[in-house]
């Protein structure tokens, strides 16, 4: 069976995945099911089809814009390159500056059949762990190599783990989505559910940015919190959140750069009313700090406190564990 025959021809009047999930156009896979697809001259827009991958050409190509295949016609195919053919737009010229124009997303330049490169920046949100082409968060396999949008796929036995441990420590899922992306590790309070984990940890080349697959809990664990209390907001404005943990809608001032030891399993000696240096930053990270520890020790608050106790920690931080047992607890009754 040839390539073509096992794609999905879409149509471009109407573009849809077979399973019913609308495309962008020249998208080679469905974002949704991840099946390939194929954009042929279907109805005839721009003349021609590649004798190679099937795609929609126009007969003025030297080159197929989709596969960098030759498909020079000496009677149609143009003596010198283009900006815009029948059929195709001009959205940027080609890279290599031979003259021609290139319509995105056109990996391949139609008239010298070099590789281009797309700023899309603008155009999604974030970008594939595997080919670091444009992807949104609401992905689940990116549209242009068809692997895993979401880079979970590279983290299988941390994301296990961590799925482990919030069951264990009787956390609910409140529908939390796990994403590699390349910055800063973290959450948008505006999509709470949405929790970006810096993927140079997991795919860097130098064995200086990796870190060890127990650092990797700790770190999803912590921005874990963040999701589960940007997601319960209206908890932190009661009284017993606000003398507990603080008022956390105060002015975030933080540098995101700051080193936090994720694999640490202890509970640091000082400051005395935090779990860690860094809880006592703001009210947020010393939410997310409470709730690691807690799910990472799987919610046993009697090896807490025996802990607690030993490293001679004030009551603040025993209530800030009972408070939290508590309102998961509440959440459990209440579903």
């Amino acid at each position: 069976m040839s390539a073509r025959s096992r794609r999905d021809s879409v149509p471009s009047d109407d573009p849809r995945c077979r399973c019913g999930y609308p495309l962008d156009r020249f998208w080679p896979f469905c974002p949704d099911c991840g099946r390939p697809q194929s954009w042929r001259d279907t109805p005839p827009d721009a003349g021609d089809q590649c004798p190679s991958c099937g795609w929609a050409i126009s007969p003025k190509f030297l080159r197929c814009p989709w596969c960098a295949t030759m498909v020079y016609d000496e009677k149609l195919s143009a003596k010198k390159p283009l900006k815009a053919p029948k059929g195709y737009r001009m959205d940027a010229k080609c890279d290599w500056g031979c003259g021609g124009g290139v319509q995105y997303p056109m990996p391949f330049c139609p008239w010298c059949g070099r590789p281009q490169s797309w700023n899309e920046d603008d155009r999604f949100e974030g970008e594939c762990a595997h080919c670091t082409r444009g992807v949104d968060d609401w992905m689940d396999n990116c549209p242009w190599c068809g692997h895993d949008a979401t880079g979970r796929d590279l983290i299988p036995k941390a994301l296990v783990q961590v799925r482990q441990l919030l069951r264990v420590a009787g956390v609910a899922d409140w529908g939390y989505r796990i994403l590699l992306r390349p910055g800063v590790s973290g959450v948008d309070p505006r999509y709470p559910k949405v929790v970006e984990i810096e993927k140079r940890y997991v795919t860097g080349v130098r064995r200086r940015d990796e870190i060890p697959w127990s650092m990797l809990i700790g770190l999803i664990s912590h921005e874990l919190g963040h999701s589960f209390l940007y997601h319960h907001w209206h908890w932190t404005s009661t009284r017993a959140f606000q003398r507990t943990f603080g008022e956390a809608s105060k002015a975030y001032r933080i540098n995101d750069d700051a080193w936090v030891d994720f694999q640490r399993r202890r509970v640091a000696i000082t400051p005395v009313d935090h779990v860690s240096g860094y809880a006592a930053r703001h009210p947020q990270e010393d939410f997310a700090e409470t709730f690691r520890y807690y799910v990472t020790r799987r919610g046993r608050l009697r090896e807490l406190f025996a802990e607690l106790g030993q490293r001679r920690k004030g009551a603040a931080v025993y209530e800030k564990f009972i408070l939290l047992k508590d309102y998961i607890q509440s959440l459990r009754e209440w579903r």
